[in-house]
């Protein structure tokens, strides 16, 4: 008899999430089906958290069109920066404008082309001003400030393995992050909001807190999600 296909992700997905995490230099990786549910995913996952101070977020003007749209969709009040002409990110002076006029919660920064960001100047910024950065490097995987991948400077970034991009899985998408909790809520709400991907202990958290059987937890729904998985 023939081996049942595996057609969802599996042990192949979970090696290459950590394979990925070491790569660009990060605690964890989470792969979605595409660059856009990466982005999707994290900012829905943020809310949920409780850990932004506002709605308000900044994305550049030129971006990606789900760079915009993904926070319109999840009732984000964002705001437009200007690029500059020498790497085509973020407008340095409007963006610490945008900074101190409106006290954002996050920047989604955009790395367009495979150019570099001032990744110390923004990242200076962000803590100075308390404000969540998240990474957009769907378009520049594999580039490098100061011998640092980009990727690993924020709170979290995105990447894309689209077919016309620099790594493949014909559709597909990471999630970076150091931040444990986030983690753990991304794959949550990545997979409906269930706990089955979930380190053991943590499983065993939840569902004594909320007094659920191991039976019962397969259909236990602990956060609102989606289903972003891969193939």
């Amino acid at each position: 008899q023939d081996e049942i296909p595996r057609l969802t992700k599996g042990e192949l997905t979970w090696e290459l999430e950590e394979k990925w995490a070491q790569k660009i230099g990060t605690k964890y990786s989470v792969f979605v089906n595409s660059g856009s549910s990466a982005i999707l995913l994290t900012l829905a996952a943020l809310k949920q958290s409780g850990e932004l101070t506002n709605n308000k977020i900044v994305v550049p003007a030129l971006s990606w069109s789900t760079d915009v749209s993904s926070p319109m969709l999840l009732d984000y009040e964002v705001l437009m920066c200007d690029c500059n002409l020498d790497d085509l990110s973020c407008d340095i002076t409007h963006l610490e404008m945008l900074f101190k006029s409106h006290s954002p919660s996050a920047l989604i920064l955009v790395s367009p082309l495979g150019l570099v960001p001032e990744m110390d100047k923004i990242t200076s910024l962000c803590k100075e001003y308390g404000v969540l950065l998240l990474e957009d490097v769907c378009e520049s995987m594999g580039s490098k400030y100061q011998n640092q991948y980009l990727g690993s400077f924020g709170h979290a970034s995105f990447f894309s393995l689209y077919f016309g991009h620099h790594l493949s899985t014909i559709e597909g998408g990471f999630i970076n992050t150091n931040d444990e909790d986030l983690y753990h809520l991304l794959l949550m709400m990545r997979s409906h909001g269930w706990d089955r991907d979930l380190p053991p202990d943590k499983q065993k958290e939840l569902r004594q807190k909320y007094q659920c059987t191991e039976f019962s937890a397969l259909y236990n729904f602990y956060v609102p999600g989606f289903n972003l998985r891969s193939t």
